[in-house]
């Protein structure tokens, strides 16, 4: 089968296309025939270097939606035909976290497509069913394969995590990729006034096709003034952190008393200098928001079939030009998500 593999970590043209061995799938697995996979920022980083659970060489991709050709032995509910995308990592289900709802946290079974497992740029991938969703027959393909990671991501992050209220103000940084979009989407749906932040004129214009009340360009990333100044000095209640450490300082300042500050990305893997102080005089909320959880995909899924929420997938490209795909996704030419295309067995 053809796959693009990685290996040796660094630029983006060490993403190659290569015939590789045809997986077989293996008690409690299936193998999908990959119709579509989406191409995170998650990958870029993975790429570099900077996930040390990444071994090379690895087919990279955790966005990935086909349809099932073969079912391992032992692999009840499943049967050849039907539809399914991944979930960005595994959970066992039955230890004391999973039990609990917190899935993304389970350290009995915590592999991640595209780093453990064999990832979605490929003709071909085997997945553990514990790691799938069933999409809808009426989704598309290149739809299907992002939901997880975007519109997942965002349920996990605005509702889970964030407890987002009708009523208040939510700042989204990063917010012109695809859990930006999917995130102003979902806060809006809730009842939230949503203010988007994104370095580039070029990517306005799809924030506010997804929703966003209010559009900060910020080529300098120094937003936190112009936020308070939107919000007449309150600041916004919750901040859904895309970017990280290149605009946590901005995000923190922007908080109103009280504020939650949710943490879903770092697209440089950098430091960031905190000031307690701040943190402790508004009692703000620092959370964290890894991945989406079974319920969360299908929830994700359910929005997107219905219409509640809207994929931006801003172009489909041949699997081979995977490079190129990191390449405009590293110099911020994209609003929304790229996805590769395999070429048909």
């Amino acid at each position: 089968m053809k796959a693009v593999v990685l290996r040796s970590f660094g630029e983006a043209g060490n993403l190659k296309l290569e015939t590789v061995p045809m997986p077989r799938p293996g008690r409690g697995e299936v193998l999908l025939r990959v119709h579509a996979c989406g191409v995170c920022y998650h990958d870029v980083i993975n790429r570099r270097g900077n996930l040390p659970r990444t071994s090379v060489p690895a087919i990279l991709g955790h966005e990935a939606a086909g349809e099932v050709i073969e079912v391992g032995p032992e692999t009840p509910g499943w049967k050849t035909g039907d539809r399914a995308a991944t979930l960005q990592r595994m959970s066992c289900g039955e230890c004391a976290l999973c039990k609990s709802g917190r899935n993304s946290l389970c350290k009995t079974d915590n592999r991640f497509f595209g780093e453990e497992l064999q990832g979605g740029y490929a003709q071909f991938m085997v997945a553990p069913v514990g790691g799938l969703g069933r999409v809808p027959a009426s989704l598309p393909w290149n739809e299907a394969a992002t939901v997880c990671c975007t519109t997942g991501t965002a349920v996990h992050t605005v509702r889970t995590r964030g407890r987002v209220r009708s009523g208040e103000t939510v700042l989204i940084t990063g917010a012109s990729g695809g859990v930006g979009l999917s995130s102003v989407q979902l806060a809006r749906l809730d009842g939230a006034r949503v203010i988007a932040v994104t370095s580039s004129e070029a990517k306005v214009r799809a924030l506010k096709e997804a929703g966003a009340d209010e559009v900060i360009v910020s080529r300098g990333l120094d937003f936190a003034s112009e936020v308070r100044k939107r919000t007449q000095g309150a600041g916004v209640d919750m901040a859904v952190e895309i970017v990280g450490s290149a605009t946590f300082d901005q995000t923190l300042k922007s908080m109103a008393p009280g504020g939650r500050v949710v943490v879903v990305g770092n697209l440089e893997s950098g430091m960031v200098q905190l000031n307690p102080g701040l943190v402790i005089v508004k009692e703000l909320e620092i959370l964290g928001a890894y991945a989406t959880t079974q319920a969360e995909l299908d929830e994700a899924l359910r929005l997107t079939a219905t219409g509640g929420v809207r994929q931006f997938v801003t172009d489909a490209v041949p699997l081979a030009e995977a490079a190129k795909a990191h390449f405009r996704l590293e110099n911020r030419e994209v609003a929304g998500r790229l996805v590769l295309v395999p070429p048909e067995a």
